[in-house]
């Protein structure tokens, strides 16, 4: 299996990262803020989603496409957080100008960001399930299986055939091949991931939850 690093060195020390668990108890803070005082940041989502990124360096080389996509679209939305405070606003500014899902709109971005929580959330839901159903001596699905089902589920049916086979080769790169390897890689156990993994199922379902029903009050769904 190739190495991927994730830890970082601060002060000559080297300090085990655990990008699931940072990136887990981000979303949670903007989904317990929204849930009780909204609306909805977009810095704050923004900044939450970037710890997605540390996770995307893990699928190896053949995967830096959808690194850097997510990460235009991150980007564009952390600018538009400069003028804009909430995601209400950033929607009903589109809304207005009758552009909502034109390529390149703040909308169109925060939907893909969107749908990229959805896929990690339906990545970490197979992988909670493979450990839940895991029997003494190893088997089950491997983790390059897990992301297939999770973009197959989440992503597959926006994509043509050409990109679903460009993503499936991606996908097969991939350098880790089982889930606990995959959960060692970013220093976490079994246990501990699955716990990570939960927090950022319920986060998510708040929030996904929120953005689907923002579009829907604007009389425009978030399906494209």
């Amino acid at each position: 299996m190739a190495e991927v690093q994730v830890d970082e060195v601060e002060g000559g020390e080297r300090r085990r990262r655990r990008p699931l668990a940072e990136y887990a108890a981000e979303l949670e803070a903007v989904s317990l803020s929204v849930r009780a005082a909204p609306p909805l940041r977009l810095k704050a989502l923004v900044r939450a989603c970037h710890h997605a990124l540390a996770l995307f360096d893990l699928l190896g080389v053949e995967a830096g496409f959808w690194k850097t996509e997510y990460a235009e679209r991150l980007v564009a939305l952390e600018r538009a957080a400069e003028a804009m405070d909430s995601v209400e606003e950033l929607v009903d500014r589109d809304v207005a100008a009758g552009r909502v899902r034109a390529t390149g709109t703040h909308s169109n971005n925060l939907v893909r960001v969107k749908r990229g929580i959805e896929l990690k959330r339906a990545l970490f839901q197979l992988m909670l399930a493979q450990l839940q159903q895991q029997r003494p001596g190893g088997g089950g699905v491997s983790f390059d299986g897990v992301v297939s089902m999770a973009y197959a589920a989440v992503f597959a049916r926006y994509h043509d055939k050409n990109v679903q086979s460009t993503v499936a080769d991606s996908i097969c790169a991939i350098p880790v091949k089982s889930i606990s390897d995959f959960f060692a890689t970013i220093n976490e156990t079994d246990e501990s991931a699955a716990a990570e993994m939960q927090k950022y199922i319920d986060a998510a379902n708040g929030i996904i939850s929120y953005i689907d029903e923002l579009f829907a009050s604007r009389g425009v769904s978030a399906d494209f």
